[in-house]
């Protein structure tokens, strides 16, 4: 006879290994009826057996309704889960967010003190406890943290959706205001200003939503407009009086059609106005610019792969022109993402996916073409993790 386990029913086999998680849980659910291949389902029981005991702890319920002791709690309460590293100070101490799923998903910026034994990952807490470092803006977040230059830490506050401004032995303070319905992200800061995507809710309705870039006193909390026009806007970043930025306009997402701008403070604040770097065409995702010694770099699937181009004297290079991508696994869904950086010595550190493994490359890039010396890295053979 032909038998199979139905796709409508789970069995757990009550092994010695099994028995130990049993025993673990209190509970095991066990359905022991076979079904002829050919047969249709027919209606059946699951019998929640506890703790293995007596036939008076035996209790029955139709497939589908019974409690089961695995919750979503139960499976993630002992993780913590890490991303957003940054590097703060003149000591370039370790900084990233912690979400912690046994605090109700609260998210926590932490900082690494080798000499701090209160957990495995020798995390100190910096935000207060009432505080969770989260944004809404474009409603996927990210990008909730920004540092400035002396040490002070600006971040998103979830409930509030307020930019909080944390100095170096202060407590954290409101810097914005709130009796306005904005949501801020993605900041970069120089001297006594932050530089951010503001949403504002003024108008709830997502098509009366307005997104912008925005320049804002650290001081005062005053804040001008100086990038408008478009739908969203995303990753802006400084090099002196220069501003680099990505927008895009509905109904396209940003890995199907976006703009790469390049602005001078003090322009005027249309986005229409200022200069378009890449993107030109209306069917190239760009994504993720950065500046390096005075040039600009991004992301572009021009070439039908996420490569990453330096902008330089008035001309896009494709500095790595390869059939892979680069800038992360589903890049810009969030705030916040960056899949390629330099390093102190000025080299461009950049990874990709190929043949189920994270390649690692570091290349020269201080030149006008392609990047050269590269150098590519992956595997237990460069002390590297399958996949990072």
């Amino acid at each position: 006879m032909n038998r199979f386990l139905s796709l409508s029913r789970i069995t757990m086999r009550y092994s010695s290994s099994s028995s130990r998680i049993a025993a673990a849980l209190g509970i095991v659910s066990l359905v022991t009826r076979p079904t002829n291949a050919f047969s249709p389902i027919r209606p059946y029981k699951t019998t929640t057996i506890s703790k293995m005991t007596s036939k008076d702890d035996v209790i029955e319920a139709p497939y589908g309704s019974w409690k089961s002791p695995i919750t979503p709690q139960a499976i993630t309460a002992g993780s913590v889960g890490i991303g957003s590293l940054k590097l703060s100070g003149k000591n370039k101490n370790l900084l990233w967010l912690e979400s912690r799923p046994q605090e109700g998903g609260r998210n926590v910026l932490c900082q690494y003190d080798p000499e701090s034994n209160d957990n495995e990952r020798h995390a100190v807490e910096l935000t207060p406890k009432e505080n969770n470092v989260r944004t809404r803006v474009h409603e996927y977040g990210g990008g909730a943290v920004t540092l400035g230059e002396d040490g002070t830490i600006f971040f998103s506050d979830f409930m509030s959706q307020r930019i909080l401004k944390m100095e170096p032995g202060n407590e954290a303070t409101f810097l914005t205001a709130n009796d306005v319905p904005y949501r801020y992200a993605d900041g970069v800061c120089m001297g006594d200003t932050l530089y951010c995507v503001r949403e504002d809710h003024t108008n709830p309705a997502p098509k009366d939503v307005v997104n912008e870039i925005v320049a804002i006193n650290t001081n005062t909390g005053e804040m001008n407009v100086i990038a408008t026009g478009y739908d969203f806007y995303s990753n802006p970043r400084l090099h002196k009086n220069q501003l680099a930025y990505i927008a895009w306009n509905h109904p396209n997402m940003p890995w199907d059609a976006s703009e790469l701008r390049l602005l001078t403070l003090g322009d005027e604040t249309s986005t229409s106005s200022h200069t378009l770097i890449a993107g030109e065409n209306g069917d190239t995702s760009v994504l993720q610019p950065s500046f390096h010694e005075g040039n600009l770099y991004y992301v572009s699937d021009e070439s039908g792969y996420y490569n990453i181009y330096r902008y330089k004297d008035g001309k896009s290079v494709n500095i790595l022109p390869m059939e892979y991508d680069f800038g992360g696994s589903s890049p810009g869904w969030v705030f916040g993402q960056q899949g390629y950086t330099f390093t102190a010595e000025g080299k461009l550190a950049a990874t990709y996916s190929k043949e189920g493994s994270t390649r690692l490359i570091i290349a020269h890039v201080s030149g006008d073409g392609p990047a050269t010396d590269i150098q590519e890295y992956y595997g237990d053979k460069d002390g590297l993790p399958m996949q990072f």
